[in-house]
């Protein structure tokens, strides 16, 4: 997907570093170390479940990603059908507010459909995401209570 200031595609291994110390940010939100290393995140490039996406700004000096999202597919037993779940979605502070994560998200449900899904749900944490309108502006259509199973 490309946007006249944003492209998003999938993750090549050059976007492995990057995309690994935004990974670290986000986990330092909630506090937490990141427990995926750079091998791991390889695997999830090559697997068939998961679909790694970053975003560039073509034209700007930075070369690397400002921006990840990563998509996993799967059943969903309760809908009976395939579906994809977006587990991560980062874009890097100086980077935010520019419609990034919206092209994100556009992208990772283009990506679900591409793969037979019949629906996306967005996975997230209160204490490391925005308020509830942040998911509303970026086209999540509706926000449900958490369950958790102990």
């Amino acid at each position: 997907m490309t946007t006249p200031h944003i492209t998003v595609r999938p993750a090549t291994p050059e976007d492995l570093p990057e995309t690994h110390r935004m990974l670290i940010a986000l986990t330092a939100q909630s506090g937490g170390a990141a427990p995926i290393t750079p091998p791991i995140l390889a695997r999830i490039v090559e697997g068939r479940a998961s679909r790694l996406l970053v975003a560039h700004l073509p034209g700007s000096p930075q070369r690397h990603p400002v921006g990840f999202v990563l998509l996993l597919v799967g059943r969903n037993m309760v809908a009976g059908a395939e579906w994809g779940f977006v587990e991560q979605l980062y874009v890097q502070e100086p980077d935010r507010q520019r419609g990034i994560g919206r092209a994100l998200l556009a992208a990772a449900r283009e990506a679900a459909a591409k793969a037979g899904c019949q629906g996306v749900t967005v996975s997230s944490r209160p204490e490391t995401d925005g308020p509830a309108l942040v998911w509303r502006a970026l086209g999540v259509d509706s926000l449900e209570p958490r369950f958790a199973a102990e």
